[in-house]
């Protein structure tokens, strides 16, 4: 499976947004087993570069153009990146995902966080209001699961989103390992020195903003007397705060800290006498699970998301009531006995977030996609025929195998080729007498068992990008054409032929059996007579035809002899001109009208060979008809 995130905040955001994406790369690399996580990312950062587990790589834009426009390209022109890395399922980690997934047959999963700009929109600007309701609106119309990271959030995207019920999920948010390990005590005595921590202390979390309240905290401290301790970025809000403090001669009793490393924060945590959560309006709450992580009591809001994250054992109050906060704070450090009573009852019920249960569920809703997806899906059987391949079998059997069914039938190959073919038990082997080219395709077409079929000689192969547009196409249930031709790029041994007639080169290659068949009046070069409309593949196949001289001008020698079995079976007769004039017409056109002379020798080579299999067809008209008359 093969994961992709959008990690815009991943790599440049420091707290909520960013520590729940880096968290759920995290957890999901250490408890599942995912293959591939592929971070979009819109710029390099010198963030959290360290934080990009084995598995994970870092997408960017792949030229100059969205490189300067990154914003633009993660808005929805980063899909065609995401189709070619061949993304399985697509997770926008922060509300977001971009346009074109659904067209392009992409799975996707948003988490949403929370709608307090719907909610509570006092808190927010008029325009961002708007600009977060189209993204979110197009993220919970197009995602085919929602993640809330809780069921207040849930409530929220039904109430003001109309979100589909049954499209969304509650998977609770975890919190970093540094809550929940121990730290020595010269660890801890170097904290409390750096920070310059009271003995003890009410502790606050989270940026300083209006709708997170901390200055009821501020006002209950007052009341009671102890000391506060405030970590987090500031907002216009902390000017409020920070005049409140000077008018009331606070200065001794609070501390302001921002841009605290994790680990001291955890140690920060622990040390806390009690924790303090007064906000307003909240998704979910992730400094009350660090608190109760660390063992360290809790108070917050009553109502809204709080009970989720808070459980049964943490105190509750009316938020914009400083003096209840100030009589239970004052309970809290009067009585050491309810402290820890608490503690371990908030210890034991967070639990629930641990990084096992958040990864189980995260990995669920994946699982869940892939499983819809495989039942829904559009399957497909890759047949070839073969006659001593032993140059191509292993690899072109590997090149297929995202194919849901791999037939070959085979002429009796006597070089080994039939031995390696049998090593993979999931190929269906079929040995048969060759009598011509179409023949032998139709007998492989009638086993199919599925209506879309790819039809491949060995010497071809799938690059990664034309495999993801083959199963884009397959998996339109109302694909507008019943057949696809491929272009071919022609691989003279392992360098591109770029010019000698190869430039139009193209086949049927895919095509629903249903609407097809092979025309008997062609026993080389088959001709695919095709009920319905065509349409042609953007990416090219791989064609390698030549691999020496000697190889090539068997093959052409060969086809040319077929040719003429063909046309003596439909009554032409040898013509004299015609053995001089079409080959040399031949030539001519590969090397000079096609321009073969620019691919300098091979180009020669190929046109002289193309010409021989010309003659060669001539050569054996001849000899037919020497025995006819």
């Amino acid at each position: 499976m093969r994961i992709g995130f959008d990690a815009k905040r991943y790599f440049h955001n420091a707290t909520g947004l960013g520590n729940y994406s880096r968290d759920v790369v995290r957890i999901l690399h250490k408890y599942t087993n995912i293959d591939d996580f592929i971070l979009y990312n819109t710029k390099p950062s010198k963030q959290h570069n360290d934080k990009i587990p084995p598995r994970a790589s870092v997408a960017y834009p792949n030229n100059w153009f969205w490189k300067k426009f990154s914003s633009i390209w993660r808005l929805g022109f980063v899909t065609k990146q995401i189709k070619n890395d061949g993304i399985d399922i697509f997770h926008g980690l922060s509300g977001e995902t971009p346009a074109y997934l659904r067209s392009n047959n992409i799975r996707s999963v948003v988490t949403i966080h929370d709608l307090i700009f719907l909610s509570h929109p006092q808190y927010y600007s008029f325009f961002d209001r708007i600009i977060y309701k189209m993204k979110f609106q197009h993220a919970v119309n197009n995602a085919d699961k929602i993640i809330a990271i809780s069921e207040q959030t849930k409530k929220d995207l039904i109430k003001y989103l109309k979100a589909d019920e049954q499209k969304i999920e509650v998977v609770y948010q975890g919190c970093s390992d540094a809550y929940k390990k121990e730290y020595s005590i010269e660890q801890t005595a170097q904290v409390v020195k750096k920070y310059r921590l009271p003995q003890d202390y009410v502790l606050n979390v989270g940026t300083l903003q209006e709708r997170k309240n901390a200055l009821t905290i501020v006002k209950a401290v007052k009341e009671s007397g102890h000391q506060l301790v405030l970590i987090g970025g500031e907002k216009k809000y902390a000017k409020k705060i920070r005049n409140y403090i000077v008018e009331n001669q606070m200065e001794q009793q609070v501390i302001f800290l921002k841009n605290v490393p994790v680990e001291d924060l955890a140690i920060i945590y622990k040390l806390a006498t009690v924790f303090c959560y007064p906000s307003i309006c909240e998704g979910f709450g992730i400094p009350i699970i660090e608190a109760l992580f660390s063992k360290t009591p809790v108070i917050t809001s009553r109502g809204n998301c709080f009970p989720e994250s808070g459980g049964p054992s943490s105190l509750y109050i009316n938020p914009i009531d400083h003096i209840d906060l100030s009589n239970k704070i004052s309970l809290l450090f009067n009585d050491s006995e309810l402290r820890s009573k608490i503690a371990n009852e908030g210890h034991h019920f967070v639990q629930k977030f641990n990084d096992q249960n958040v990864a189980n569920a995260l990995f669920e809703v994946y699982n869940s996609l892939q499983i819809k997806s495989s039942e829904s899906k559009v399957k497909l059987t890759a047949l070839m025929i073969t006659y001593n391949e032993i140059e191509h079998i292993e690899a072109v059997i590997q090149n297929l195998s995202f194919a849901d069914e791999l037939i070959i039938v085979d002429s009796f190959s006597t070089d080994g080729t039939v031995e390696v073919i049998k090593k993979h038990p999931n190929v269906k082997l079929i040995q048969r007498a060759f009598k011509n080219f179409t023949d032998q395709k139709a007998f492989a077409l009638e086993q199919a068992s599925n209506d879309w079929v790819l039809f491949m000689d060995a010497d071809e192969r799938i690059t990664p990008s034309l495999e993801q547009e083959i199963k884009a196409v397959i998996s339109e249930g109302n694909s507008k054409f019943a057949a696809y031709y491929f272009y071919r790029r022609f691989m003279f041994k392992d360098q591109i032929l770029r010019f000698s007639g190869w430039q139009t080169d193209k086949n049927y290659r895919l095509f629903q059996k249903s609407k097809v068949q092979f025309s008997p009046e062609r026993i080389v070069h088959e001709t695919l007579v095709v009920n319905g409309g065509s349409g042609a593949l953007k990416n090219k196949l791989l064609h390698y035809s030549y691999k020496s001289f000697d190889d090539y001008k068997g093959k052409m020698v060969k086809y040319g002899q077929m040719k003429a079995i063909e046309e003596a079976e439909k009554g032409k007769k040898f013509s004299l001109v015609a053995s001089i004039l079409r080959p040399t017409y031949k030539f001519l056109n590969h090397f000079i009208l096609r321009l073969g002379f620019l691919d300098g020798k091979k180009g020669l080579i190929i046109s002289y060979l193309n010409a021989l299999g010309v003659k060669s067809r001539f050569d054996e008209l001849k000899k037919i008809q020497s025995k006819t008359s």
